[in-house]
């Protein structure tokens, strides 16, 4: 029996290899060639494999980028094709989504790569420190797409984010392009084969590959769409562009809404059912769903050529397929913006007050012109130690949390308040206004007094050391006036001590 011979990079093999399981494909044999990013030695060892298969004159095809040094050992004589994306995941992702995440800072852990990820770093000659000073130069955190064939990804995504000092996200992704993309290799190459044998498979063959292509041809358009009102838009103009349908809706499941067709309601209701043929209306409706998600119905009708109904609605339930996948792969796409937010909000933000962290302090500072002057106030909680050493620290986080928000009430919502030690916070205005700086000194001042009389509790009676400093002139940093600030402050802690 013939074999399709399809060689894959080594970091994102287990994907491959599990899709070519899961289609039962058993005339298709998926290898792995070493990943040369990390070691170079590892061209010598692509190349011999390359040369093995050259021997056997086979036909053959390499997924890879158009980066992959696999390109330059591939030989003009050799019948491997090459199907490249610009990525090396292209072939899992589609593009938007790859260009949001290198955009955002992300860094896409493989599978594959993952599995070793300590020999990997071995190999590239890292220990903690240099790997750490790497991967910080080119991103800002890790991201794993679980595909659901490794059940101990975030085991290993964890022990990698401690490595490298670097925050990590697991994101659930379907194989559907993938598979969808193997599926076209492989019916292509069943059609080259059966030219061999006879006319009749021949032509079962060739309607195959074409279903196929053209299905594929069209999930690329709809896939690059990273909102919905765009993916159902797409969709309407394939089946009236195509189909000649005079008729599009796109019902959504909504018991408020009045004017829900009761068949749509039934349709919407039968679990049973994926779709509806009603061919003395010379209309169908069908069901958009992915998994166990539900997203609407397409109701579509008047056709030009009635008599292709059938035709058309068996050829309509794949493009359905791939819009469930699109609509999918938007929920997944959100899901990722979301998360990328969360994580830029934890990177810049205190985790127990909400306030800003010294992080964002630190960025600021690097964004600001010389030509800007700013007041900066500095505080210290007085008796945090002692809360924490006689009550514990669940009681002196409540009282760091009081500091919070009688500051929070102090500052307009346009200056900078953050939480920069565990005792220590800064409060940074774009103004020098001698009247404003006194007006927010006794505001904190107030407030300590409308807390301490409300407190019950002694130990969680607030008491802050502060100092300020005004920029004198453009030379003056926000770092100097940090400074400047914090000694005026420990003048204050020491003169209480009095």
């Amino acid at each position: 029996m013939d074999k399709f011979k399809l060689f894959v990079c080594e970091n994102y093999f287990p994907e491959i290899a599990n899709i070519i399981e899961g289609e039962k494909f058993e005339d298709v044999i998926v290898t792995a060639f070493p990943s040369m990013c990390e070691k170079r030695e590892n061209i010598e060892k692509t190349d011999e494999i390359l040369e093995e298969f050259d021997k056997k004159a086979e036909n053959g095809l390499v997924l890879c980028s158009d980066y992959c040094e696999i390109n330059k050992l591939i030989s003009k004589e050799s019948q491997l094709d090459v199907y490249s994306a610009n990525n090396c995941l292209g072939h899992l992702l589609n593009k938007k989504m790859l260009e949001y995440i290198i955009g955002q800072g992300g860094y896409i852990i493989g599978s594959g790569w993952l599995k070793n990820w300590k020999e990997r770093m071995d190999e590239q000659g890292f220990d903690r420190e240099t790997a750490r000073n790497f991967y910080h130069e080119f991103c800002k955190h890790l991201l794993y797409f679980d595909t659901g064939i490794d059940s101990e990804h975030e085991r290993d995504m964890t022990e990698l984010s401690q490595y490298l000092d670097l925050p990590f996200i697991i994101i659930p992704l379907d194989l559907e392009k993938a598979r969808m993309l193997i599926r076209s290799f492989v019916y292509e190459w069943r059609l080259n084969q059966a030219n061999r044998k006879s006319k009749e498979s021949i032509q079962a063959a060739q309607a195959q590959c074409a279903e196929y292509s053209a299905i594929f041809d069209m999930m690329g358009k709809i896939a690059a769409y990273t909102d919905k009102r765009e993916t159902i838009k797409e969709i309407k103009q394939i089946f009236t562009v195509v189909f000649g349908a005079q008729d599009f809706r796109y019902w959504v499941k909504d018991k408020k809404n009045p004017y829900l067709p009761e068949k749509i309601v039934e349709l919407i209701e039968d679990k049973g059912k994926d779709f509806l043929l009603l061919k003395d209306q010379n209309r169908f409706c069908i069901k958009i769903h992915w998994n166990e998600k539900f997203y609407g119905v397409i109701d579509v009708g008047r056709f030009l050529f009635p008599k292709y109904i059938e035709k058309y609605l068996n050829f309509a339930m794949e493009i359905v397929a791939i819009a469930g996948l699109a609509l999918s792969n938007i929920d997944q796409f959100n899901e990722l913006a979301k998360s990328e937010q969360k994580l830029q909000y934890m990177s810049f933000h205190d985790a127990l007050t909400g306030l800003c962290n010294r992080t964002y302090v630190n960025d600021f500072i690097k964004k600001q012109s010389q030509e800007e002057r700013f007041t900066v106030f500095m505080f210290d909680v007085d008796n945090l130690k002692y809360t924490n050493d006689h009550f514990g620290h669940s009681e002196g986080d409540r009282l760091i949390k009081a500091v919070a928000d009688i500051l929070k009430e102090s500052f307009r919502e346009t200056d900078i308040v953050a939480r920069i030690g565990g005792d220590e916070f800064v409060g940074i205005l774009k103004d020098q206004d001698v009247n404003l700086t006194n007006d927010i000194k006794n505001r904190v001042e107030e407030e300590i007094t409308k807390h301490n009389i409300n407190c019950t509790k002694e130990h969680l009676k607030v008491g802050l050391s502060m100092g300020f400093a005004m920029a004198e002139n453009e030379k003056e940093t926000i770092e100097a006036l940090m400074t400047k600030a914090d000694k005026l402050m420990y003048k204050n802690k020491a003169e209480k001590r009095i």
